[in-house]
């Protein structure tokens, strides 16, 4: 029942339901934007979740009014409901970008990730920027990257 969710759950138990579905507990999990450079391209939210094998990213589904007006009236969501699942083993960087410094350091800068990893469908290097609500530093360590 994952995406035919009842969206009147509880966190708690939305993670127990996945934890069963995954058959493994999950360990550190963070709200997060993927930053994209196609600036016509809606925000992807999601979540960012480890087990002790593999990095997920989870987006849900999620149309109203003001996502319709940002969309510009295409019709289009601003996510979708999907899970991508990345091995650890495929993992080959996981890492906190450095906060910038100087005049900068005084606005408040959100905690920017980076990921880079071989696909195991295609083989081809992919890579992605995200931006963490929560400890992109915990989610991290959460996670043994050979």
């Amino acid at each position: 029942m994952l995406f035919g969710r009842d969206d009147n759950i509880d966190a708690d138990e939305f993670w127990k339901e996945r934890e069963r579905d995954l058959g493994t507990a999950v360990l550190e999990k963070t709200l997060g934007q993927v930053i994209t450079e196609n600036e016509n391209a809606p925000p992807l939210w999601g979540i960012f979740y480890t087990t002790e094998k593999a990095l997920y990213f989870q987006t849900f589904y999620s149309e109203n009014w003001l996502s319709a007006m940002f969309s510009g009236g295409k019709g289009r969501s601003r996510s979708k409901d999907e899970i991508i699942e990345i091995p650890a083993d495929n993992i080959e960087l996981f890492q906190v970008r450095p906060k910038k410094t100087g005049f900068m350091r005084i606005f408040h800068q959100p905690t920017i990730v980076e990921l880079v990893w071989t696909s195991p469908f295609s083989g081809k290097k992919e890579t992605v920027v995200f931006s963490t609500e929560g400890d992109a530093e915990a989610l991290i360590s959460s996670i043994s990257i050979p």
